[in-house]
């Protein structure tokens, strides 16, 4: 046998075994390609890729929104049914402005997924209106500062620092006794950063402020400075700690 010959038969076979892993890939790439199990609830498409992807396109949204309709999103099951109200979710998927669900979902990661496997949500991707309602998807906790509150929540957060804000109310102005009120009783306007306390003591700002200058303190508007529990000859400094 010639080399010619030799070199022929080589190619031949190299061809044969690199022509049927491509045959593999497409019958059953869950098996050839596959980066892991599907995350629960996608079971029944586990051996159809295509399902979800689309030849030399990868996950194609389209495919998606086959059996996720973009409008039931956080209010229905893909098969129409309501969602419990054990487990309820927010319907903002219709408010984002793209429709790339692989930027936020990640389903080749074992059969538990939770909220650590998906990448990190970016409030950039709502729609400006949606980005200003935060109220539709966060509950505000059930605190002293949080009650009663008439603003929005972009006074003290931010999409890039939700958990980032933290104002101790008591450790300025202790709300005990008679000082326990909603909170519009000193913020009257919707800028939480000003208070007035001139709404429900007896004094006048002309009177208490010409008392203060003989005192040597021109400032009356802010009376924490001085009062922080709201007595007469004062409990400490803003920030201090009470007698």
């Amino acid at each position: 046998m010639g080399l010619e010959m030799k070199r022929s038969w080589i190619l031949a076979v190299v061809g044969l075994n690199l022509a049927a892993l491509l045959a593999l890939v497409f019958v059953y790439p869950h098996l050839m390609v596959s980066p892991g199990p599907l995350a629960r609830g996608h079971e029944a498409i586990a051996t159809d890729c295509f399902a979800c992807h689309a030849p030399l396109r990868g996950a194609a949204t389209d495919r998606c929104l086959t059996c996720h309709a973009l409008a039931t999103i956080g209010l229905r099951t893909t098969k129409g049914a309501p969602l419990k109200a054990a487990t309820p979710r927010t319907a903002f998927h219709q408010q984002l402005t793209s429709g790339d669900c692989a930027a936020c979902h990640v389903l080749h990661r074992g059969r538990a997924v939770g909220p650590t496997d998906r990448s990190a949500f970016s409030h950039d991707l709502l729609r400006p209106a949606a980005r200003q309602n935060c109220q539709t998807c966060h509950a505000a906790p059930d605190t002293a500062v949080h009650r009663g509150l008439k603003v929005g929540c972009a006074q003290c957060h931010t999409p890039r620092g939700w958990e980032g804000a933290a104002f101790d109310h008591q450790r300025y102005f202790p709300l005990e006794g008679p000082h326990a009120a909603d909170c519009v009783t000193c913020h009257t306007s919707t800028d939480y950063s000003r208070y007035s306390c001139y709404g429900c003591h007896e004094h006048q700002p002309d009177a208490i402020r010409a008392n203060h200058r003989r005192e040597g303190m021109g400032n009356i508007d802010n009376c924490v400075q001085c009062h922080r529990g709201g007595g007469e000859h004062g409990e400490g400094g803003e920030g201090g700690e009470r007698d």
